[in-house]
């Protein structure tokens, strides 16, 4: 249980050191949120403002044939599904056909647009001028157009884009034609205005218009119950044209569904006209015989002694003229059907055909016939359900002609055994004179064409009334209306995926420059790496002077040294004369810096403190202290003649701290290192002094520095916070556990100003006058410094 407690109390702590990691970037978020905001802003400002527009309509039914009650039936059984038609009447809907028809109905191929601010805002209506294209022009059109017009210095500048063409034109006239690759074009003013504005305008080809309006136009049931209520609509940002669309598209739609539904009726009435033409003249024919032979033979009336003999041979004539008639009618449908020029034609229907079952058959290949043209007009010939249905119709075709012969056969012998009937009872009336019976046959030829034309009259005008009281095939619930609220851009959103992109962005920087950074990052982490005894850590110093240890300073620096040089004295305590060596893994850490401000350190003590230039390959000690060259510790080692005291120089910083420069650059640095002389040195060095800082080489780059540790008691390490790579923590511990350097501990370098011991900046001894003196002597502090600083202290408790 206490394991778990320790790993629920590192993890807090984890978080926490995350939490502060990314705080100290605050700025960064800050930055990214503004710039995010700034670009959300001006992205709404150029964005169009879009609508939902949509229109509902409701499909009529108007199928109340025996077929519809037995579609009924199916559905009703589950073996039908009625959403099947809904489906196909969005299809009809979305089709290329009504879509485009709609576009040249409302001439949307040119669209125009007005510059307003920092977008082009879509005119639909009172335009001031007009592009002026040849007829049919968008058929024809390869690409879109794009043409920039505004006005300039009375003048009137026009630039055309078509595919990878440009061309500017100068137009003194702004209703003067200019010649383009795409054709001669111009502009037709509508209403004259004394400044035009900065217009632009679109000419897009009719294929690629009318496949755009097709993947707008979102068109489904209203809900899974409804089986005939559709609703129809798109996305828009010019309101009105989008509402004058769909109004337009549903009426193309009812125009089209009405055409389908009156071909039928209209093939009838054409039938019917025509059948009654020829049977006027017929008629007119038969009773001008009869008028003829009634004045030639003076017939007035029939004698009453042969009137029952024609009473029962009329009945007869009257059944032999309606077979008659029903013959010729089956005729016409076998002549119609065999016919290859109506293979695909409707046939005439309900002109008098007594057979219910040819009927019957004549309705469905009726329907099949119209299924297959609403098919033909929205799919291609490799359409499977296009050849199922062709299919179908042949197979109907060909019951049609079986139903055909057999009912002619059926009247024929009909006939016949009537005729045979009336020809008994013409043998007993052939008493009857000659005149008669020739008026008779004449009469009978007379009732059948009369019976045909009465029949016929009465077919047309039913056929005529079902074509005029023609319903459309939808009824508009509700017309086409734009939605109250836009549908983007949604401005709340865009606000808050700009704050998300604000966090997260700078966020995946730091992430992924910490995960491809290979520096030392904090302090918390080295002291996690490193084995050694950490010393502590020195924060970033802004100050122009390399020595920042100064009497009566209390900046937070000067007490971070103070603090190491505690650590030290502890390290140190049992030693007399302790001589204390720096070094680091490269060069850059700050090695020397550390060197001259520790020895600094010590001599505010009043401890007599010499520091000693031993870094002989790189001498930076000299300079940053504005001691001379000229002498220095490789003189006195290459030549037996000097003295300890010919190459100590008074520091110039404090009473207290002596100095020792590495002189000039050797040949042999590694061999004077060796040398016995460095040891005679170094125990004059301890007689006269309290403690003895040696600045040394870089040890990751020359081996100097083990040769130094003959002659020193202990070691200070020095890592620089994102500047020393990870590696070199390895190489601290290997140094450490095989004691390589004597007594060694660690100091980190480049930590940010508030250090992880809490020092402030105001930190001191209570007296105005120190606080004066820190002031002055502190470095120059950020913004950003306090934030980082009241961030630390908030997540420190």
């Amino acid at each position: 249980m206490d394991n778990n407690i320790g790993n629920a109390n590192m993890d807090v702590v984890n978080l926490r050191d995350l939490l502060i990691r990314y705080l100290k970037k605050w700025y960064w978020f800050l930055l990214a949120i503004i710039i995010a905001f700034i670009l959300a802003f001006f992205y709404l400002k150029s964005t169009d403002v879009k609508y939902n527009i949509q229109t509902t309509i409701m499909l009529r039914n108007d199928d109340n044939t025996s077929g519809g009650d037995q579609m009924a039936m199916l559905e009703s059984l589950g073996l039908f599904n009625a959403s099947k038609s809904l489906e196909d009447e969005i299809q009809v809907i979305n089709s290329h056909k009504i879509i485009g028809q709609a576009i040249d109905s409302l001439e949307l191929q040119t669209e125009y647009y007005e510059k307003d601010g920092l977008k082009y805002v879509e005119k639909y209506a009172n335009l001031p001028i007009k592009l002026v294209i040849p007829p049919y022009y968008t058929d024809t059109l390869k690409r879109k157009i794009q043409i920039y017009l505004k006005e300039k210095g009375g003048s009137y500048i026009v630039k055309f884009k078509y595919g990878n063409f440009r061309q500017t034109y100068k137009l003194s006239n702004i209703q003067e034609p200019f010649k383009t690759p795409a054709g001669e074009l111009k502009f037709q003013v509508i209403k004259a205005s004394k400044e035009y504005k900065k217009y632009k305008i679109l000419v897009y080809p009719m294929k690629n218009l009318v496949a755009s309006y097709s993947s707008k136009i979102q068109a489904g049931a209203v809900n899974k119950l409804s089986t005939n209520t559709i609703k129809i609509s798109m996305v828009e940002s010019n309101v009105k044209k989008a509402e004058d669309f769909l109004n337009k598209l549903v009426e193309l739609y009812n125009l089209d569904a009405i055409s389908d539904k009156n071909l039928i009726a209209t093939n009838t009435a054409r039938f019917l006209t025509d059948r009654l033409a020829l049977i006027t003249q017929e008629l007119f024919t038969v009773e001008s015989d009869v008028e003829k032979y009634k004045k030639s033979n003076s017939i007035t009336d029939i004698s009453s002694e042969a009137s029952i003999y024609l009473q029962s041979s009329s009945e007869y004539g009257k059944k032999i003229a309606d077979l008659e008639t029903q013959l010729k009618l089956i005729q016409y449908i076998d002549g119609y059907i065999k016919n290859d020029k109506n293979q695909y034609s409707l046939i005439p229907a309900n002109i008098g055909i007594e057979d219910q079952g040819l009927v019957s058959l004549i309705q469905t290949y009726n329907t099949a016939i119209l299924d297959r043209m609403r098919l033909v007009k929205t799919s291609n010939e490799n359409n499977p359900a296009l050849i199922d249905l062709e299919e179908q119709i042949k197979a109907l075709r060909s019951n049609i002609i079986s139903s055909v012969n057999n009912v002619k056969s059926g009247l024929v012998i009909s006939k016949n055994d009537v005729t045979r009937r009336e020809m008994e009872f013409n043998s007993r009336i052939r008493a009857v004179p000659t005149q008669e019976r020739q008026f008779l046959e004449i009469k009978r030829q007379q009732e059948i064409k009369q019976n045909l034309y009465l029949f016929l009259s009465q077919k047309r005008e039913e056929n005529a009334l079902a074509l005029a009281s023609t319903a459309p095939a939808a009824r508009t619930i509700d017309k086409a209306y734009a939605s109250l609220a836009p549908v983007s851009p949604k401005k709340m959103m865009i606000y808050l995926v700009a704050l998300i992109l604000g966090l997260l962005v700078p966020f995946l920087i730091i992430y992924l420059r910490d995960l491809i950074n290979n520096k030392i990052e904090d302090a918390k982490e080295f002291q996690k790496i490193v084995k050694a005894p950490y010393l502590g850590n020195i924060c970033i110093s802004r100050e122009a002077e390399r020595v920042v240890v100064e009497e009566g300073k209390v900046t937070p620096i000067v007490e971070m040294f103070r603090l190491i040089r505690t650590n030290l004295q502890f390290m140190t305590a049992s030693k007399k004369s302790p001589a204390i060596l720096v070094t680091s893994t490269i060069s850059g850490e700050g090695k020397s810096f550390i060197s001259i401000n520790l020895a600094m350190s010590f001599a505010l003590m009043k401890k007599k403190v010499i520091l000693v230039g031993m870094d002989i390959r790189n001498p930076m000690l000299g300079e940053y202290m504005h001691i001379p060259k000229k002498n220095g510790l490789t003189v006195y080692l290459s030549d037996d003649s000097y003295q300890v005291n010919d190459i100590i120089m008074p520091s110039g910083f404090h009473n207290y701290l002596d100095v020792i420069p590495a002189g000039p650059v050797p040949p042999n640095p590694s061999e004077l290192l060796m040398s016995s002389r460095l040891d005679e040195l170094m125990e004059e060095l301890r007689k006269e002094y309290d403690y003895i800082i040696v600045d040394s080489a870089p040890i990751g780059m020359v081996s100097d520095t083990y040769l130094l540790s003959r002659v020193v008691d202990n070691s200070v390490f020095v890592a620089r916070q994102d500047y020393t790579p990870n590696d070199s923590c390895q190489l601290i511990n290997d140094i450490y556990e095989e004691k390589r350097l004597n007594d060694m501990g660690v100091v980190l370098n480049g930590t940010p100003a508030t250090s992880s011991y809490g020092y402030g900046y105001g930190y001191g001894y209570g007296s105005d006058y120190r606080r004066k003196q820190s002031q002055k002597a502190a470095p120059k502090i950020t913004f950003g410094d306090k934030v980082n600083d009241l961030f630390y202290k908030i997540f420190k408790k």
